[in-house]
């Protein structure tokens, strides 16, 4: 009988309300972190313009002669790196401006899982292409200035290079590629959200 009237109690208690959603604190944060995306898109376009002009201007318009054509063409194939991310990047940055705030909840959820799933391939591909494609022009730039140093600092560069490229790729580049997924995933998850509370 006591298990009865406790059960009977436990009927009676009010179902928990659940929490309520604070969509404009959602739509806030969401475009909060498309601004930062585009920016984070802006600052490479910029940076890598002003690299690649700077090395064009330093292996084809400043004092220095160099001996070997390898080295021209290494010259010209960082600068062309650089450039083809600048347009990779450019790509991104107007993919990202073209969304459409104003659709509908599930549009826009469609639009940004889409473009989630666009930027996982891409990176898988884009990303090792891009440090391969540098180690190797740098390799055939450091062919022809690394003759005038010994074989200690010869060895000494080539070390802290191929350091740099693999620090750079697996953890600098792996560690901002989260931070993108993390922001990603958030904007996903406040337009779930707010797409639930439509309904």
């Amino acid at each position: 009988m006591e298990d009865f009237e406790n059960l009977k109690k436990l009927w009676q208690q009010e179902t928990p309300t659940p929490p309520k959603i604070d969509s404009s604190a959602l739509k806030k944060s969401t475009q909060s972190h498309q601004r930062h995306l585009e920016r984070s898109q802006l600052k490479a376009i910029v940076t890598l313009t002003l690299t690649a002009l700077f090395i064009l201007w330093l292996g084809f318009f400043s004092s220095i002669q160099f001996q070997s054509k390898l080295t021209y063409a290494a010259i010209l194939m960082i600068c062309l790196v650089c450039l083809a991310q600048v347009l990779i990047c450019f790509t991104i940055y107007r993919r990202l401006r073209r969304f459409n705030v104003a659709a509908p909840a599930t549009e826009h959820l469609q639009q940004w899982e889409e473009y989630y799933r666009f930027r996982q391939q891409q990176i898988k591909i884009n990303t090792p292409l891009y440090s391969l494609a540098l180690g190797i022009a740098l390799a055939g730039y450091y062919i022809e200035i690394l003759r005038y140093f010994s074989t200690f600092y010869q060895v000494l560069i080539w070390v802290v290079t191929l350091a740099w490229i693999l620090f750079a790729h697996f953890v600098l580049g792996r560690r901002t590629i989260q931070k993108e997924y993390r922001r990603l995933e958030e904007i996903i998850d406040n337009l779930k959200k707010l797409q639930q509370q439509l309904h």
